[in-house]
C-alpha cells in the first residue's frame, strides 16, 4: 500500500535516494482519460498522502477482531469473539447467517476467503465453509478437534490448512487428516502459516520454525531459529520473523538463511511488528502505531490523540486496493493513500495561506497572519522539499511578472524576489496600515496595487503613483489580472468588472454582459481565455459577454478563489468544498455550447483535502509550478497535486443483493423469491464491496417488467417498489466505484409475486360472467319493464276502445235498433189496413225483408263491438256465448271442445280479441254461407301453441274463393287473415274430405299469456 512505488525507485534513484524516501502506493493505478503518467520520479519525504479513518464501536465497528479476511466480490470479514462481521466500505453487518445458512456458533477465532468460498473456525472448535449459497460443517466426525483454530493457509494444490492449538491439519478433497510426526511435526500448538510465492508451507510452531516445500508432504525444522510468534512476506519472497519477545530476523525460505533485522532508527518498546507489501513496516509501540519506509526511517505515527481508534493493534491485512485495515480493542482503522498532497509546515502553525509558484518547480508559502504564536514567514519550498525561510512576513498579495520575478505585499512593505535577491519599498504612509488586496504589473512594467479601502496605486521604479481613470483610483479592486494581451482586469464585488485595454480605453462590464460569478475573487488567462471565478461560480470570457459553466453530477461549484488553464488545456478550479478538475475535451465542448454542464473530477475530504479556500485574502488560492503540479492553499494547509501521477482504483466493484423485505418478513436471496399473494410493496438492499473512497460508490437499478431503463441512485444502496402486480420479475443493479468503473455484469434477483384469488385469471373470468350475467339480467329487467309498459299502454288504449264500442253499441241496440225496430211494426200495422189483393202487399213485404235484414246486421255489427268485452273473461266462455247466440241466430247446433293444461291461463287482451274475432268470422260465415246444420269449435292448449279448430257440415268453401283467397265483394276471409297475421299466429283454411269447411288457427304460447 503506502510504498508501493519504492520498487520503481529501487530502478530509477538508486538505493541512496531510496533510503531517504517515502512512496506512496500506486496500487495498479489507471490513467487519467487524458493524461499518460511519465516515468517514476522520487517522491522526497515531505510529501504525505496518506488518510486514516477510524470507526469505533458507535459506527458498528467490531473490536478486537482476530482475523481479517477479503472475499472474492471484496467484502471484508473480522472474525471477534462477538461474532462474525460482514463490511463492504460503508457499514459493517454482523452476521449471524449466510446466504441463510446458520453459523455454528458466535465466538469466532479464524476466518479466510478462498476463491468464492469463506472459511471460518470457531474458538470452540469445528469449521464451516460456505460456499455458493451452501454450506458445509466440520466437526470432531469429519476430524477437526474441538479445539480452537488459529487459522487458516491455502497452498497452490489446493490443500487448506488448519492451526490448532493440538496440531496441524489439513482438508484435501472433504476430508481432514491430523498432520504429525509421521509427517515431520511434533504434537503441539502451531501459531500460525505462511505461504511463500513458490508454494512453500511454513509453520510456526512452539518449539521452532517448520518448512513444507512445495510438492512435498513432509515438514523439515529449520535449524538455529527459535520459537516464533509469526511471520510477515515480504516482497522479495523472503519472511519478517517475529518472535515473543519482538526481536526480529528475515528469513529467506529459498536458501534457509536466516538473518537479524535491527531497528537502527527506532528505540521505542515493539508490542507489535507487521511488514505489508510495498517494504512498508508498522511498529505497534505503547506511543501508537509508526509506520517506517523501506529504510525503517520512521514516517508517520498514529495515536488515540491523532484519531486512532486504539492501543492494542490486535491484527492487520491489506486489501486488494492497496488500503491497511487494522483491528483494535475499540475498533477498525483504515490508512490509505489519498490523491492530495499535503506539506507539512517547517516551523510554527500557519494560518491564511497563500502559494505562487517559482522557477525550477519551487513554490512560495506564506502565512498573512498577524496572530501571535502563528507562523508569519514566507518560505520558499524547493522540488526536493526544502524549506528556505525568506525575509519577507505576512504576505498579503503576491504576483509573477514575466521577467521571472515575484511580487509580495506584506506589513506595510512591498517585496521583489529574484532568485535568492531581495529587495522591498516601503509603501506610502497613508497605506502602511492597511493590507494590499491584490498585485498585477501590466506590460510596462508598472505595478498595480489594489489596497483595502484605499483604491488602485500604482508603483514603477520606487514611484507611486495613481491610475490616470478616477473611477479605477478610488474603487478598491478584489482582483487584478493582466492577460496574454497585455490587458489590465480589475475585479469587483457584486458582478462588477472593468478592463482597461492596451490602449488606455476602460471598458465596464457588469450583468448586462452575463456576468454571473457574484463577487469577482480570481482571474486566470491562458491564449485567449479569460477565466473567471467568484462566490457563485466560475465562467469565462469569450470575447464579447461573460458565460457562466457549472459542473455537472454533484453540488454545485462555489466560492472559486482559485482557478487556472494547464498546458493541456485542463481547467483546475479551487473554491468551497475542494479542488476540482476539467477536461481539456470537454472545457471546449462546454464552451462550444455542445453542454449545458461540463463533466467535473472532484478533489475534496475523501481524497486528503483539509481546510478552507480563503474568499477574500490571500487570493488566489491556486498556482502551477514548472514541474505541472497543482499547489493550492487553504486557511491552515497547503498541498499539491500532481496530474500525471494521479492514482485511480481500476477494480470494478462486484454488486450484490443482500435483503429483500416484504410484507414486514426478509427473504433469501440466493435464488429465486417467490413472495406471498398480495405482495404490492418490497424493499430491496444491495451493496458493493468499494473501500478505498466508499462514499463515492454509485449504483444504477432497473426492475426488469416493471421499469423501462434504469435508475441512477447515486451512493443510496436501497431500492424501494410500490402498487405492483403479481407477476415475474427480475431486478438488477450495477455499482461503480470512485473513479467511474462500472461493473461489467449486473447482479439480479427474480422475484415472483404470487396472485391472490381475485387476481388470478380465473376470477378475472368469474367477473367477466357475473356482469355478462349481470348485464343480461338487467337487459332482462328492462325488456320486461318495457314490455309491461307496453302492455300497459295497449291495454289503457284498448280499455278506450273497447269502451268506445260498447258505447256505440249501446247507442245502435237503444237508438237505431229499436227505431228499426219500431218502423218494421208500423209498416207491419200498415199493411195489414191495404187490402189483401192490393199490389202495395208485395212492396211492403219486400221493405219489411230489407229491414228484416237490415236489423239483424245491425245486431250482427252490435255483436262485434260487444265482443271487445268479453276479452276480460276466459276465451272458452266468451266462445260458448258466442257459439250459443249464432245457434239461434241461425238454427245451428253450435259445440265447443276444450283440451291441454293451459286451459286456465289467460290470453293477452288484444290477442284474445284478435282469436275471438277470427272465431265469430267462422261461426257466422258457416250458419249465413255454408248454410251448416252442426258446428263445432275445439280448443287445444299445446305446450308451444294454442290451436283453434271451426268445423262445419255445410256445402263447402268453394274452389275460386280458395283459389282467390275471398269472393269478390266479400272481405270476410282476408280480414280473418289480416287478425292472424296481427298476432303472430297461423291460419289454415280449408274443405273437410267428409263435407264442410274447417278453420284451423295456430297461436304460439307461451308469449301471448297476459
Amino acid at each position: 500500500m503506502v510504498l508501493h512505488l519504492l520498487r520503481a525507485l529501487r530502478a530509477v534513484t538508486g538505493p541512496a535516494l531510496l533510503s531517504v524516501a517515502l512512496a506512496f502506493p500506486v496500487c495498479a493505478a489507471a490513467a487519467s482519460p487524458s493524461t499518460v503518467p511519465p516515468p517514476a520520479q522520487a517522491q522526497p519525504n515531505w510529501q504525505s498522502s496518506l488518510q486514516h479513518v477510524a470507526w469505533r464501536k458507535r459506527d458498528g465497528a467490531p473490536p478486537a477482531a482476530v482475523a481479517i479476511a477479503q472475499d472474492g466480490k471484496g467484502m471484508l470479514w473480522f472474525a471477534t469473539g462477538e461474532g462474525l462481521y460482514r463490511f463492504d466500505g460503508m457499514r459493517f453487518d454482523r452476521m449471524d447467517a449466510i446466504d441463510g445458512n446458520p453459523l455454528q456458533g458466535s465466538d469466532i477465532a479464524a476466518v479466510a476467503a478462498y476463491g468464492d468460498a469463506l472459511w471460518v473456525g470457531y474458538r470452540l472448535g469445528g469449521v464451516s465453509v460456505f460456499e455458493h449459497g451452501k454450506a458445509t460443517h466440520y466437526g470432531e466426525a469429519q476430524g477437526v478437534p474441538q479445539r480452537s483454530a488459529l487459522g487458516f493457509a491455502r497452498t497452490g494444490d489446493g490443500v487448506v490448512w488448519l492451526a490448532t492449538y493440538v496440531g496441524v491439519f489439513r482438508c484435501d478433497g472433504g476430508r481432514w487428516a491430523a498432520v504429525g510426526v509421521a509427517d515431520g511435526l511434533p504434537p503441539g500448538r502451531i501459531r500460525s502459516f505462511t505461504v511463500t510465492p513458490g508454494d512453500a508451507l511454513v509453520a510456526y510452531m512452539d518449539d521452532g520454525l517448520y518448512l513444507k516445500p512445495a510438492h512435498s508432504r513432509r515438514f523439515a525444522r529449520v535449524a538455529g531459529v527459535p520459537a516464533m510468534e509469526s511471520g510477515d512476506l515480504r516482497d522479495d519472497g523472503r519472511i519478517l520473523l517475529k518472535t515473543e519477545d519482538r526481536r526480529l530476523s528475515v528469513f529467506d525460505p529459498a536458501t534457509g538463511a536466516v538473518q537479524p533485522l535491527a531497528l537502527a532508527h527506532f528505540d521505542l518498546p515493539r508490542l507489535d511488528v507487521m511488514q505489508e507489501k510495498g517494504g512498508a513496516v508498522w511498529i505497534v509501540s505503547p506511543q501508537g502505531l509508526h509506520l517506517l519506509d523501506p529504510s525503517l526511517t520512521l514516517q508517520k505515527t498514529y495515536s488515540m490523540a491523532t484519531g486512532f481508534s486504539g492501543r492494542i493493534v490486535h491484527t492487520f491485512m491489506q486489501d486488494r486496493e492497496g488500503s491497511t485495515w487494522f483491528s483494535t480493542e475499540n475498533g477498525v482503522d483504515r490508512i490509505s493513500e489519498g490523491r492530495i498532497n499535503k506539506l507539512e509546515p517547517p516551523g510554527g502553525q500557519p494560518l491564511f495561506l497563500n502559494v505562487l509558484a517559482g522557477d525550477d518547480g519551487d513554490v512560495w508559502v506564506g502565512s498573512s497572519s498577524n496572530m501571535v504564536g502563528y507562523d508569519d514567514t514566507l518560505y520558499r519550498v524547493a522540488a526536493d522539499g526544502s524549506h528556505v525561510a525568506t525575509p519577507i512576513r505576512r504576505p498579503t498579495a503576491s504576483t509573477r511578472a514575466r521577467d521571472g520575478g515575484l511580487w509580495f505585499a506584506g506589513r506595510g512593505l512591498l517585496w521583489r524576489a529574484r532568485g535568492r535577491q531581495y529587495r522591498h519599498w516601503a509603501l506610502p504612509a497613508d497605506l502602511r496600515e492597511v493590507d494590499v488586496q491584490a498585485l498585477a504589473m501590466d506590460a510596462r512594467g508598472m505595478l498595480w496595487l489594489s489596497v483595502i479601502g484605499k483604491g488602485v496605486h500604482t508603483f514603477r521604479d520606487g514611484v507611486w503613483g495613481r491610475p490616470a481613470q478616477p473611477e479605477l483610483a478610488r474603487r478598491t479592486a478584489i482582483s487584478l489580472h493582466r492577460d496574454s494581451q497585455d490587458r489590465l482586469w480589475f475585479g469587483y464585488p457584486q458582478n462588477v468588472m472593468a478592463m482597461l485595454a492596451a490602449d488606455g480605453a476602460l471598458h465596464r462590464f457588469d450583468t448586462a454582459n452575463g456576468l454571473n460569478v457574484g463577487n469577482v475573487l480570481v482571474m486566470n488567462s491562458r491564449g485567449h481565455h479569460l477565466w473567471i471565478g467568484g462566490d457563485r461560480g466560475f465562467g469565462y470570457w469569450e470575447g464579447q459577454r461573460f458565460h457562466r459553466l457549472r459542473g455537472r453530477d454533484g453540488p454545485e461549484i462555489y466560492g472559486v478563489s482559485g482557478i487556472l488553464e494547464n498546458a493541456r488545456g485542463d481547467v483546475w478550479l479551487h473554491g468551497a468544498g475542494g479542488i476540482v478538475h476539467l477536461l481539456a475535451n470537454d472545457v471546449v465542448a462546454a464552451m462550444g455550447g455542445q453542454w449545458a454542464t461540463v463533466p467535473v473530477e472532484r478533489f475534496d475530504y475523501l481524497d486528503g483535502y483539509e481546510g478552507v479556500a480563503a474568499q477574500l485574502r490571500p487570493i488566489p488560492t491556486l498556482t502551477e509550478t514548472t514541474d505541472g503540479r497543482i499547489w493550492y492553499a487553504t486557511a491552515a494547509h497547503t498541498g499539491w497535486i500532481d496530474p500525471h501521477r494521479i492514482t485511480y482504483n481500476p477494480l470494478a466493484p462486484t454488486p450484490q443483493i443482500t435483503a429483500l423485505r416484504a410484507k414486514r418478513q426478509a427473504f433469501l436471496t440466493t435464488g429465486a423469491v417467490h413472495l406471498p399473494p398480495g405482495t404490492d410493496e418490497i424493499e430491496i438492499d444491495f451493496t458493493a464491496a468499494v473501500m478505498t473512497i466508499p462514499e463515492r460508490a454509485r449504483f444504477r437499478y432497473r426492475l426488469v417488467g416493471l421499469d423501462t431503463d434504469w435508475r441512477e441512485t447515486g451512493a443510496r444502496r436501497q431500492a424501494f417498489y410500490t402498487n405492483m402486480d403479481p407477476g415475474e420479475y427480475r431486478f438488477e443493479v450495477l455499482a461503480c466505484n470512485e473513479d467511474g468503473v462500472w461493473s461489467p455484469q449486473a447482479a439480479y434477483l427474480d422475484i415472483v409475486i404470487a396472485p391472490t384469488f381475485v387476481q388470478t385469471v380465473w376470477f378475472k373470468l368469474l367477473c367477466a360472467l357475473v356482469l355478462a350475467l349481470a348485464g343480461y339480467g338487467l337487459f332482462r329487467w328492462r325488456v320486461q319493464l318495457v314490455t309491461a309498459r307496453v302492455t300497459q299502454r295497449m291495454q289503457e288504449r284498448m280499455d278506450e276502445r273497447v269502451n268506445e264500442r260498447t258505447r256505440i253499441a249501446r247507442t245502435l241496440h237503444d237508438n237505431f235498433l229499436q227505431s228499426v225496430q219500431a218502423l218494421i211494426m208500423r209498416f207491419d200495422r200498415i199493411k195489414r189496413r191495404i187490402a189483401a189483393d192490393d199490389p202495395l202487399q208485395e212492396e211492403i213485404d219486400s221493405a219489411l225483408d230489407t229491414a228484416d235484414a237490415v236489423l239483424l246486421e245491425g245486431r250482427d255489427q252490435v255483436w262485434a263491438l260487444r265482443s271487445a268485452d268479453d276479452a276480460q273473461v276466459g276465451l272458452e266462455a266468451v266462445l260458448r256465448e258466442a257459439a250459443a247466440a249464432c245457434a239461434r241466430q241461425y238454427g245451428l247446433d253450435a259445440r265447443i271442445e276444450t283440451a291441454g293444461a293451459n286451459a286456465a291461463a289467460p290470453l293477452a287482451p288484444a290477442v284474445q280479441h284478435e282469436v275471438l274475432a277470427i272465431a265469430m268470422e267462422a261461426l257466422h260465415n258457416a250458419g249465413r254461407h255454408a248454410h251448416a246444420a252442426t258446428v263445432r269449435i275445439a280448443l287445444d292448449y299445446l305446450p308451444r301453441e294454442l290451436v283453434l279448430r271451426v268445423t262445419d257440415n255445410g256445402c263447402g268453401i268453394g274452389d275460386a274463393v280458395l283459389a282467390g283467397g275471398a269472393p269478390p265483394g266479400h272481405w270476410g276471409l282476408a280480414g280473418m287473415r289480416e287478425r292472424a297475421q296481427l298476432i303472430g299466429a297461423t291460419l289454415r283454411i280449408g274443405r273437410r274430405e267428409e263435407g264442410g269447411t274447417e278453420v284451423c288457427l295456430a297461436v304460439p304460447l307461451p308469449a301471448r299469456y297476459s
